[in-house]
């Protein structure tokens, strides 16, 4: 089938999630303890990064198991709920804005080359974002795109805190080729994990390409219909 559209995941394929992992993280961590003395419910670093970590695993729990991903206020509620304390509406929010934000501060780096492949590959394709948004939503990374000039690049977006669902759930891809004015037959999906980019797209008729430029996924997962490892490389995949 011809390719009419080309779906993109975020992490790990148009961006580099390591980047800025450990500073949005310590930033985190930091705003979580100041809420907590501000309470006046002090709780150890060491405490505090355990509970971050139990939040962590029922995040991922939803996300692999049920196909969803929680919103960053749940994430952060979880986080009292393990430490047992009670915080205050307003350090509430701010917090939960902090972990939603904080991206935008200690942004990942853009996949070489991808900048240019997909302005050029914009002329010819309607472009459109599948993304599992994790701790930062779809308003956070669509500044970040916009700040990097790259979000008119794109005629959509599947973002999943959005639409109330996660890849590989089917209609993540029936949701962006409908945005891109064809069908998921003719649509190509970019991403780097078997069991949610390349399984998603192959259960629903889309060409699967398992990204491979920051890692190689070698988990369990249907074999992709292609590899790329470096996005200059695209156009000759097309």
């Amino acid at each position: 089938m011809p390719v009419h559209a080309i779906s993109i995941d975020f992490w790990n394929t148009l961006v580099s999630a390591s980047k800025g992992s450990q500073e949005r993280a310590s930033r985190r961590l930091h705003r979580l303890s100041s809420a907590c003395d501000e309470t006046r419910s002090p709780r150890s670093p060491e405490r505090i990064e355990s509970a971050y970590r139990v939040a962590q695993q029922r995040f991922n729990g939803a996300w692999l198991g049920e196909r969803r991903t929680p919103p960053t206020d749940h994430f952060v509620r979880w986080i009292w709920e393990s430490l047992e304390v009670s915080v205050a509406d307003g350090e509430h929010d701010r917090t939960v804005e902090c972990f939603r934000n904080v991206l935008l501060d200690h942004p990942p780096e853009l996949a070489p080359g991808a900048s240019d492949t997909l302005t050029a590959l914009g002329e010819r394709y309607p472009l459109v974002i599948i993304s599992d948004t994790m701790l930062s939503p779809g308003t956070t990374i669509r500044r970040l795109l916009d700040r990097w000039d790259l979000l008119g690049l794109f005629t959509d977006f599947v973002f999943s805190d959005e639409t109330g669902f996660a890849k590989p759930d089917p209609r993540a891809f029936q949701a962006a080729a409908e945005a891109a004015g064809t069908t998921t037959r003719h649509l190509m999906h970019i991403g780097d994990l078997r069991p949610t980019d390349v399984a998603g797209a192959r259960a629903t008729g889309a060409r699967a390409v398992l990204y491979t430029g920051f890692h190689h996924d070698d988990s369990d997962g249907p074999e992709p219909d292609l590899e790329l490892g470096s996005w200059p490389d695209l156009p000759s995949l097309l």
